[in-house]
């Protein structure tokens, strides 16, 4: 069965069994929103009066489904239906005090506060959400909206993404209520932050974050940014560099076919792997955009000519984001690419101002599977600098070379052991000893431990002779 098709059965087999149960029962929020304006219908939000814990109960073996308690305090059930097309959520809360008005008036915002009378199927919209609709407006419901529930600022530029516009009271409440979102729990923060880089051109956003200073109270370390000085060849300061990184990262995505013909389809299949939760590479890559240069803020040095200096930026952001990732709960999965992706993102401009033969193997042993990300922050990081794409070709050999190969082995090797069979201290030989072995895996050229010995053997023998 199609998706609308089974949302549409299933919403009659509520109303159905709400009528028998004498119950009052009403649709709002976003799937009223989204059917007006006909997009995908998906999740449905349920208000009922009086919410009977066994209609709920009966209603769930009905569907074969698992019924979890949101909220205990305010009575907040969900419904998940398991489906062949993807799960359908059905959320039931209770009525404010049995009267709608004020239930509506207690949600998030016009748009999303108009109600449909499941047996009647009458619109009631008291706070004309139908005509903000249409005009494309984004209003806050009542004026405690956002100290109700701060995240609700957040929401608010998603809503952006959308094609809103926030109207000139909603505005200035984000404003007066931003330091709000402190009180709200970091993981409501973190899952919100990604489901506005989920937009297409998420930047624009970021740019309304500076601006309302909402940025500031989510990602000070980012927001600090614009205080730093710089100069040539940069045009802007570190924090307006990070977001136009962010739109060329953007740009680069939305004509991915064009810019990289013969790997546009293994680069997308890999920015759209499954990451973490329901985000995939591609949001959190964005994120590492955003944060690539955070270290600027406590790296910059002036030097005579009055040229600005980060020298050790891309480590010093790699420290800093320990404060963000226990802030924001970021999870071990996501602080590992991040780190990786910041502590990286200068590595490919050595190889472009000094050409080596065969810098796959050496962006491999850096970064592993994670070239194509890297390859895409540097491209983005250097074209909002120069305003232009220079060494396409480079980039693009690259990345074929880099999915030709497709499965990177783990070294026969390890640092330890190649310091400890030859007896060798720390130094950068071992970096260059481990760099040689992958390369000679990936080619064939040996495939077992014994193997790997007697050709780094022969390697230094010849550095010994040379």
């Amino acid at each position: 069965m199609e998706g609308q098709e089974l949302i549409y059965k299933t919403l009659k087999i509520v109303r159905d069994y709400a009528k028998a149960n004498h119950l009052k029962i009403y649709i709002v929020g976003g799937f009223v929103r989204d059917y007006l304006i006909g997009k995908e219908l998906k999740d449905v939000d349920f208000l009922v009066y009086p919410l009977n814990y066994n209609f709920l109960f009966d209603l769930t073996n009905l569907f074969n489904g698992k019924l979890i308690k949101l909220d205990e305090e305010r009575e907040y059930y969900r419904i998940i239906i398991n489906n062949n097309d993807g799960d359908i959520i059905l959320d039931f809360t209770p009525i404010y005090e049995n009267n709608l008005l004020l239930e509506l008036l207690r949600r998030d915002f016009t748009i999303n506060s108009i109600a449909l009378n499941l047996f009647s199927f009458k619109i009631i919209d008291p706070l004309n959400g139908l005509k903000d609709l249409e005009r494309g407006i984004l209003r806050i419901s009542s004026p405690n909206s956002f100290k109700e529930d701060p995240l609700r600022i957040l929401r608010a530029f998603r809503f952006l993404g959308y094609g809103f516009k926030i109207e000139k009271n909603t505005y200035e409440k984000i404003i007066e209520d931003r330091e709000k979102l402190k009180s709200v729990k970091a993981e409501r923060i973190h899952d919100e932050i990604y489901k506005i880089l989920i937009s297409s051109f998420s930047s624009y956003l970021w740019i309304k974050m500076v601006e309302t200073k909402v940025l500031e109270v989510i990602l000070p370390e980012l927001f600090v940014l614009k205080d730093i000085p710089w100069s040539n060849p940069h045009h802007e300061d570190p924090l307006r560099h990070s977001i136009t990184s962010l739109s060329v990262l953007e740009d680069l995505i939305y004509n991915i076919e064009s810019i990289f013909p013969d790997s546009y389809q293994q680069i997308l299949a890999y920015l759209n792997e499954k990451f973490f939760s329901n985000y995939t590479k591609l949001e959190t890559l964005k994120l590492a955009v955003l944060l690539h240069d955070i270290g600027k803020s406590e790296t910059f040095s002036i030097d005579e000519a009055s040229l600005v200096h980060y020298y050790g930026h891309s480590q010093k952001g790699v420290e800093l984001l320990d404060n963000i990732g226990e802030r924001l709960k970021l999870s071990k999965k996501e602080i590992i690419f991040l780190k990786k992706l910041i502590g990286t993102h200068m590595y490919p401009l050595s190889f472009i101002q000094n050409p080596v033969s065969d810098p796959i193997y050496k962006l491999i042993l850096r970064v592993k599977d994670d070239v194509p990300a890297l390859i895409l922050l540097f491209m983005a990081d250097q074209i909002s600098i120069k305003g232009k794409i220079e060494n396409l070709n480079w980039y693009r050999k690259i990345l074929n070379e880099f999915f030709k190969i497709k499965n990177i082995p783990k070294p026969l090797l390890t640092g330890n052991e190649i310091m400890e069979i030859f007896n060798l201290t720390p130094s950068p030989l071992i970096g260059k000893l481990k760099e040689k072995l992958i390369e000679a895996q990936m080619n064939n050229k040996i495939s077992t431990r014994d193997e790997a010995i007697r050709y780094l053997e022969e390697i230094l023998k010849n550095e010994t002779n040379s």
